[in-house]
C-alpha cells in the first residue's frame, strides 16, 4: 500500500489548521521550547523538530482533520541535506495541478479512511436523507424524533462567534462530562480525553470560534445540553472534530437526530461539505456519501543516505500501523488500555 511518487498535485485550499490561531496555540501545547521553521519547498505549512534525528513534523501533527499544502518546484534543497519532512493527514482529493519539486522525493502512505457528506447539490436535510438513507431508516428516524418531541422540547443551536468565557467554560465542562460517560459506557480509550489533548482543544476552540473557524453545535432540553459537536470551518467546508450525546437519551437516537439537524444547518448556511475526516465509527459509514484516504507524506533527499534511510524506516513503521488498523488491532488495544486503567477522566 506504499507508493513512492516524484510529484504531488497540490490544492490552493485554505484550512483552519494552518491558521495563526491554531498553529500558535498548538505550538504552545505540543512544541513548547522547540523551534518552528518554514521551508521554502512547502507553502502553507510550518515544521518543528523533536528529538535528535533530522525529522521535521508539520505543526499540528495528528491533531488536525486534514492538511492542505503546496510544493514550490523552484526551490532546490542542499545536495547533502539530511532532513526528512513528515506531513500528517493529507487527503487524497482536491489537488488541481502537478508540481515537481527539485531534489526531493515523496513517499505517500495511506493511513486512515475519511468520510464525507457531500451537500453541494442538496437543498435540504430531507433531500440528503432521501438520497442516502433507506426508507426504513428514514421512517425509524421520524419515529424516534416524534417520540422525543412528545416528551421533551429540544432546541438546536450553532454557537460560534464571540461567547462569554464563563459560559464557554461551563459548556466545555459539560462536553467533557458527556464524553467521559459515553466512553466509560463503551469501555474504550478516547484519545481526545487525554488531559494534554483536551486542554489543547479547550484552549484553541474559543479563539477559533471568535474567528468563525470553529463552532459548537448543541442540542439542549430546558437549557441542558444533551448533544454537543465541535466543528471547524474553512470557507464552505465543515469538519466534524468531536461529537457526543447524553447516554440517558440513547433510546431516542439523539446522536442521529442531532446529526440530521447539523446537516440541515450546514445546507442552510451554504456549507457544501460536512467532513467526518479520520477515525472509523459506524455512524460515519452510515451517513456519508463519499469516502477518501488520508495519507502521511514523507519527503526526503534521495542523494542523502541518512535522509533516505530515515524515510524508509518511517514508511515501514506507518505501513505496519496501517495494517494493524485494517485488522482492527487498534480497537482491541483501546479496550485493553481501558481495562489496564487508562480510563476517561
Amino acid at each position: 500500500m506504499i507508493s513512492e511518487k516524484k510529484h504531488i498535485i497540490p490544492p490552493p485550499l485554505d484550512d483552519p489548521y494552518t491558521s495563526d490561531t491554531f498553529t500558535s496555540i498548538w505550538s504552545q501545547h505540543f512544541a513548547r521550547g522547540l523551534d518552528t521553521m518554514n521551508c521554502d519547498c512547502f507553502e502553507g505549512i510550518s515544521f518543528y523538530k523533536k528529538g535528535r534525528l533530522p525529522v521535521y513534523n508539520n505543526v499540528g501533527a495528528t491533531n488536525t482533520k486534514g492538511i492542505h499544502y503546496c510544493v514550490n518546484p523552484s526551490t532546490m534543497p542542499i545536495a547533502n541535506d539530511n532532513k526528512v519532512y513528515l506531513i500528517y493527514d493529507v487527503p487524497d482529493f482536491g489537488f488541481h495541478r502537478e508540481q515537481i519539486p527539485n531534489g526531493l522525493r515523496l513517499i505517500s502512505i495511506p493511513q486512515y479512511e475519511g468520510y464525507i457528506c457531500d451537500l453541494a447539490n442538496e437543498g435540504s436535510a430531507e433531500g440528503y436523507l432521501t438520497t442516502n438513507l433507506s426508507s426504513r431508516s428514514r421512517s425509524k428516524l421520524r419515529n424516534y424524533g416524534n417520540k422525543l418531541k412528545k416528551k421533551y422540547s429540544v432546541e438546536y443551536q450553532m454557537i460560534w462567534g464571540d461567547m462569554p468565557e464563563k459560559e464557554y467554560d461551563a459548556l466545555f465542562e459539560k462536553f467533557h462530562e458527556l464524553l467521559v460517560r459515553r466512553f466509560d459506557e463503551k469501555q474504550i480509550v478516547n484519545n481526545n480525553l487525554d488531559p494534554k489533548e483536551w486542554s489543547f482543544f479547550k484552549d484553541v476552540t474559543l479563539p477559533m470560534m471568535r474567528n468563525k473557524e470553529a463552532g459548537l453545535f448543541v442540542g439542549s432540553v430546558q437549557g441542558n445540553p444533551i448533544a454537543i459537536t465541535l466543528l471547524n470551518f474553512s470557507k464552505d467546508h465543515a469538519y466534524d472534530v468531536i461529537r457526543v450525546f447524553d447516554i440517558d437519551f440513547s433510546e431516542y437516537r439523539i446522536g442521529s437526530l442531532s446529526l440530521v439537524e447539523q446537516i440541515d444547518w450546514c445546507i442552510k448556511n451554504n456549507f457544501k461539505v460536512l467532513d467526518f475526516s479520520k477515525g472509523h465509527f459506524d455512524y460515519k459509514e452510515r451517513w456519508c456519501n463519499r469516502s477518501y484516504m488520508l495519507n502521511y507524506h514523507i519527503w526526503y533527499n534521495p542523494k542523502s543516505l541518512m535522509s533516505r534511510g530515515i524515510a524508509q524506516l518511517l514508511a515501514t513503521k506507518f505501513k505496519l500501523k496501517y495494517w494493524a488498523r485494517t485488522q482492527g488491532i487498534h480497537k482491541s488495544l483501546h479496550k485493553i488500555r481501558y481495562k489496564l486503567g487508562h480510563k476517561p477522566k
